[in-house]
C-alpha cells in the first residue's frame, strides 16, 4: 500500500550541477534522496533545497518504504519482504546496496529479497536512481539503483547522539522498537543500532485473516577512525534474524532467515593535483534461510509430502573508486568485483535430499568503469559513463544424483527436460559492455530538460540459470536454463521540469527495448526460462503546489507498459496506471495530511499456467481507491509523535504484482491490509 503525505516534485530525472567528489549518493544525475528522520521520512530534491515528507506510517521493511515513491511498486507474499518493482523491473534487474554492500537473499522463491534485510530506521539516507544513469554501482541494474546509506555521525552538540523509537499498528497487532546511539567525535566514533519488530496475521478489507505474522530483530555495530587529516577507515558488523515468517502467497513458510554482514571502508582525500578522492571498500554477506510446508502451517496429509528447503547465499565483494578533476571534467573511475555462492536443497522433513534447487551456483562478476561530468557554459551539463563486466558462472554440483528409482536425475539431466543441451552447467563466461550519455539543458530560470540514452547488460541470476526443481507435476516443477544470454537493455528517457515559487512539476517519458529479455513462463513440464525480445515504456508526472504558507497539494501519475515482442503478448506483473493525490497542512510544529490513491484495472496480462498465456499474472486485477490520513507534532524536548490511519475506508484490494500460492488449485493474490490505526513515538538526544 502506498502511503505518502506529500508528493515528490522530481522523478530522478533532471540533473542539477556537475558533480565534484564522489559519495554513495552521487555519480548519477537527479536522484531522490529519502532522509530518515525522527518523524516523517523526507524526500530531498538534490537540485532544490526543500524537503518533502514521503511516507507517514512505519514500514515493515525497506521494500514497503520504496513503494511510496512514484513509479515504484512491490510484490507481496506475506506481511514482510515486499519485493520492489521499478518501472516494471524487479529482482536482479535492480541494483540494491546496503551500506555499500550487495546481499543476495537465501530463498530461491524470494521470501527474503535484499530489502528485507534493511531496517529503514538503521539507515541515514536512501538514494533512488531510476533507470540506467550511472555505472559505478555494479553491472546491470537496468531498472534502477537503490542505495541504503549510513554516514559518519555528527557530534556538533555533544559526544553522544542518537534516538529511540517505538511504533504500533492495530491491524496485525504489529509493534516495532528501535535504538540508534553513537558516541565519539570527528576523530572517531562507535555506533550501535538495534531494531526489533513483531506482527501477527493482519485482516484484509473483507475482515478475512491473511497469513502474514513474523518476528524480526537486527543489531549493527559500526566504528570509524580518522587515521590522518585526510584518511578515514570505517567498519561495521550487522546481524539480522527473521523467525516464523508466514507467507500466504507461497507454498511454504520460513522458520528462519539469518544474515551476517561485514564491511570495511577506507577513504582518502587528496590535496592538489588531478586526483581528489579514493574510496576502497570490502564486504561479505552470509545468508542462511529455510522454508518448509509443515512446521508453521497445516502439513500435507501424507508425511512423504512434507518438505523443507534449507539454503545459503554467500556474497563477497569490493570496489575501488577514484574521483579526479582533469580537462575541466569531473571523473569517477574504478573497478569492482562480486562473487556469489548459492546452495539450496529440497529435502524431506528428516533431511533426505529430494532435489538440488541451486546446485552450487557460483557467479563471479568483475567490472571496470569510468564516468565523467562536464558543464558546458552556464546552462548545459553533459554526463557519460562506460562499463565493462567479465562474468563467469558455473553449477558446481550439477552432476550429483538426487531422487530415487525412475526419478533419479542430475541437475544437468533436469535442465535437458526443459530443452537445454547436456553439460550446460559447466563454466561459462560473458563479456558485457554498457554505458550511458545524458545531456541537460536549462531553458531559463524555471525550466530544464534532460535526455538520457543508455545500454545496460544484466547477467542471468542463479535461479534463472540453475533452478532444478523437478517433481513430475507441472504445477510444482521449476527449471532454469543455463544457456540464457544476458539481457541487453537500450533505454531512452526525456524529462522536462519546472521549478517555481509555488508550483513545481516534472514529466518524464521513457522507452526500453530489451534484447534477450529473460522470460519466466509456464510450459507443459512446468515453469522454465527463455530469451525473448521485449519492450517496456511509460511516463511519470509529479506536481506540487503551495496554496499558501500552510497548505499544499500534490499529484503523482505513473504509467508503465510491457510487451513480449516475440509472442505478441503482455509481460507479467506490470503495474496498472495509478494516481496519487495529497493535501497537507503544516504550521509550526504540527503537520497533517490526507492522501488518495487511485489505481486502474489491469487488463493487459499474461495469465499463469500452460492453458493460458503461460505467464506469471494471477488474474486481471480490478482497480481500487485507498485513503490514508496522518498527523505529526514535534515537542520541544526532542519527542516527535506521529499517528494516522491507513486504508481509512477499509478497502479490500490487492496489488496486481502480488504473488499467488503455487500449490493452491485456485490461483489468488495476497490481499493488502485493511484499516489500521498506527502511532509512532521517537525521542532524539
Amino acid at each position: 500500500m502506498i502511503k505518502k503525505s506529500l508528493v515528490i516534485a522530481v522523478s530522478a530525472a533532471i540533473a542539477g550541477q556537475a558533480l565534484a567528489g564522489h559519495s554513495d549518493s552521487e555519480g548519477a544525475q537527479k536522484n531522490l534522496v529519502i532522509e530518515i528522520t525522527s518523524g516523517l521520512p523526507q524526500v530531498e530534491n538534490t537540485e532544490q533545497s526543500e524537503m518533502m515528507a514521503v511516507q507517514a506510517s512505519p514500514t515493515t521493511d525497506a521494500g514497503d518504504l520504496l513503494q511510496s515513491l512514484n513509479g515504484i511498486t512491490g510484490i507481496r507474499m506475506g506481511g514482510r519482504a515486499i519485493d520492489p518493482v521499478i518501472r516494471g523491473q524487479s529482482q536482479t534487474q535492480l541494483n540494491i546496496l546496503l551500506d555499500g554492500a550487495y546481499i543476495h537473499g537465501g530463498c530461491p522463491n524470494r521470501m527474503d529479497p535484499p530489502t528485507s534485510y534493511a531496517s529503514v530506521d538503521s539507515y541515514d539516507r536512501v538514494t533512488v536512481i531510476k533507470g540506467n544513469r550511472t555505472v559505478v554501482y555494479g553491472g546491470g541494474g537496468p531498472g534502477g539503483t537503490v542505495l541504503f546509506e549510513r554516514e559518519w555521525p555528527s557530534f556538533a552538540e555533544g559526544r553522544v547522539t542518537g534516538d529511540v523509537s517505538s511504533s504500533y499498528h492495530s491491524n496485525g497487532d504489529r509493534y516495532e522498537l528501535g535504538a540508534d546511539v553513537a558516541g565519539g567525535s570527528d576523530t572517531g566514533y562507535l555506533r550501535f543500532i538495534a531494531h526489533k519488530a513483531s506482527g501477527d496475521n493482519y485482516d484484509d478489507g473483507n475482515g478475512d485473516e491473511v497469513r502474514s505474522s513474523f518476528e524480526s530483530q537486527s543489531g549493527t555495530l559500526l566504528g570509524g577512525y580518522r587515521l590522518t587529516a585526510n584518511t578515514t577507515v570505517e567498519g561495521s558488523f550487522e546481524k539480522t534474524e527473521e523467525d516464523d515468517v508466514l507467507f500466504a502467497g507461497a507454498g511454504m513458510d520460513s522458520p528462519y532467515a539469518d544474515a551476517e554482514n561485514s564491511r570495511l571502508k577506507l577513504t582518502h582525500e587528496f590535496y592538489g593535483g588531478a586526483l581528489q578522492q579514493l574510496v576502497f571498500e570490502l564486504y561479505r554477506s552470509d545468508v542462511k534461510h529455510n522454508m518448509d510446508n509443515y512446521s508453521l502451517r497445516t502439513p500435507p496429509a501424507m508425511m512423504s509430502m512434507w518438505s523443507q528447503a534449507p539454503s545459503t547465499s554467500d556474497t563477497t565483494g569490493g570496489r575501488l573508486v577514484m574521483d579526479a578533476r582533469a580537462a575541466d571534467i569531473d571523473w569517477t573511475f574504478g573497478a569492482d568485483f562480486q562473487h556469489r555462492d548459492r546452495d539450496a536443497e529440497l529435502q524431506s522433513s528428516t533431511g533426505t535430499i529430494k532435489r538440488l534447487l541451486w546446485p552450487g551456483a557460483d557467479i563471479d562478476q568483475t567490472g571496470l568503469f569510468v564516468e565523467g561530468s562536464k558543464g558546458i557554459g552556464a546552462d548545459d551539463l553533459l554526463v557519460a559513463g562506460l562499463r565493462y563486466d567479465y562474468v563467469t558462472a558455473e553449477a558446481t554440483r550439477r552432476d550429483e544424483v538426487t531422487g530415487s528409482g525412475g526419478g533419479a536425475r542430475t541437475s544437468d539431466q533436469i535442465w535437458q527436460l526443459a530443452g537445454s543441451t547436456a553439460g550446460q552447467g559447466e563454466a561459462r563466461n560473458e563479456n558485457n559492455v554498457g554505458g550511458f550519455i545524458s545531456w541537460t539543458h536549462r531553458l531559463d530560470n524555471q525550466y530544464s530538460i534532460e535526455s538520457t540514452l543508455s545500454r545496460s547488460v544484466r547477467t542471468a541470476d542463479a535461479t534463472e540459470r540453475y533452478m532444478a526443481k523437478f517433481t513430475g507435476t507441472p504445477a510444482s516443477t521449476w527449471i532454469g536454463n543455463p544457456e540464457l544470454a544476458p539481457e541487453k537493455h537500450h533505454q531512452l528517457e526525456i524529462s522536462l521540469q519546472k521549478n517555481g515559487d509555488s508550483l513545481n512539476w516534472s514529466a518524464s517519458t521513457w522507452y526500453n527495448r530489451v534484447d534477450d529479455y529473460i522470460l519466466r513462463y509456464s510450459a507443459g513440464v512446468g515453469d522454465n526460462y527463455r530469451n525473448v525480445a521485449a519492450e517496456l515504456y511509460g511516463a511519470e508526472v509529479e506536481m506540487s503546489y503551495a496554496i499558501n504558507p500552510n497548505w499544499s497539494m500534490a499529484y503523482e501519475l505513473a504509467w508503465t507498459e510491457g510487451n513480449n515482442l516475440d509472442d505478441d503478448v503482455s509481460l507479467s506483473r506490470i503495474a496498472p496506471l495509478q494516481l496519487t493525490s495529497s493535501l497537507d497542512y503544516q504550521k509550526d510544529k504540527l503537520q497533517a495530511g490526507i492522501e488518495l490513491l487511485l489505481v486502474a484495472t489491469q487488463n493487459e496480462v499474461c495469465l499463469s499456467g500452460s492453458a493460458n498465456c503461460g505467464g506469471q499474472d494471477v488474474r486481471k486485477t480490478p482497480g481500487y481507491g485507498v485513503i490514508n490520513v496522518h498527523a505529526q507534532y514535534a515537542f520541544d524536548n526532542g519527542i516527535t509523535l506521529v499517528a494516522g490511519i491507513d486504508n481509512l475506508a477499509d478497502k479490500a484490494y490487492t496489488l496486481h504484482e502480488s504473488r499467488d500460492d503455487a500449490v493452491n488449485p485456485e490461483p489468488f493474490q495476497v490481499q493488502e491490509p485493511g484499516r489500521s490505526g498506527w502511532v509512532r513515538l521517537t525521542k532524539m538526544f
